[in-house]
């Protein structure tokens, strides 16, 4: 048990640090790299947004090391909201990925992918943050800033992480185009907002929700280990194959859709037979609880 909490751990540990990097690449390579001003989402967007006012406005060159040093700072209010709202566990992996992130933000020069095309930048920008995103949300972790607000909302009524996101990172674009009177400007950025909410919620599916049922011979052995390891409530219904006349077992039961590897596993550990199907489910009405990330 100790080994596959620990193999869990290395996995988050791994996820969060190879998606906060190509969430970096995408800010530092394509979005930075746009002679047009492009803005990523949430904290790292505030600080391109903030910085460009003042070297614009004031004169000054604040440089990348500014961008590392707003997001470290900017997101520590923020992870005490994920620290009580969301869980500790996750705000100490969010931790780790804004060090990661302030780093090559900070210290990483804009690296030349030879691109010129404002378009093809912000769809590419957008791509990879949104896989950075997304995927360090499907192992539990997140790159932090609004993710965490974006989080701790989802929990509180289910809405999709990804939109959630959506509506707080459009402000940004608005306030870009306005600042630099022009509406390319918000375009663009609104195109990379949309590509990257897109693959967010493609990737992260944490708060999609599962119908599984499952048809075996030992359904004492399976529903209780459902009971005991996922926390989740079961229907047990008596069927009868039509070919071979036996009886079975049919269970129903809704997930998250992120528990889904586990329900699977603790199947194939005490029945290799059975048989299992999934189903989406749209709206859930009822006692379910919404859990927080463990």
């Amino acid at each position: 048990m100790k080994n596959e909490k620990l193999l869990i751990e290395l996995r988050a540990l791994l996820a969060v640090t190879i998606f906060t990097i190509v969430y970096g690449i995408g800010v530092s390579w394509f979005l930075e790299a746009s002679i047009e001003p492009l803005y990523t989402g949430g904290i790292p967007g505030l600080a391109q947004l903030a910085r460009n006012i003042i070297n614009q406005h004031f004169d000054m060159n604040l440089g990348n090391f500014f961008l590392g040093a707003f997001v470290f700072l900017g997101n520590i209010p923020i992870m005490v909201i994920g620290w009580y709202g969301v869980s500790k566990r996750f705000t100490i992996y969010s931790l780790i990925s804004v060090v990661i992130q302030a780093t090559i933000l900070g210290f990483i020069p804009v690296f030349d992918v030879g691109i010129d095309d404002t378009f093809v930048l912000a769809v590419m920008g957008g791509l990879l943050t949104g896989v950075g995103v997304g995927g360090a949300l499907k192992y539990g972790t997140s790159t932090g800033g609004l993710d965490i607000i974006a989080q701790y909302f989802s929990l509180k009524n289910g809405t999709s992480v990804g939109f959630i996101s959506m509506i707080l990172n459009v402000f940004i674009a608005l306030m870009g185009g306005l600042v630099f009177g022009s509406a390319s400007v918000a375009a663009y950025t609104i195109i990379r907002i949309i590509v990257a909410t897109i693959v967010t919620d493609k990737i992260h599916t944490a708060y999609h929700f599962l119908q599984v049922e499952i048809i075996t011979q030992h359904p004492q052995d399976i529903y209780k280990g459902i009971l005991e390891k996922v926390y989740r409530g079961v229907t047990l219904i008596k069927v009868e194959g039509a070919y071979s006349h036996t009886e079975r077992t049919m269970m129903i039961v809704v997930i998250s859709s992120y528990e889904l590897t586990q329900i699977k596993n603790l199947v194939r550990a005490i029945d290799s037979h059975a048989f299992m199907i999934t189903q989406p489910v749209k709206t859930i009405y009822g006692n379910f609880a919404r859990k927080t990330i463990v």
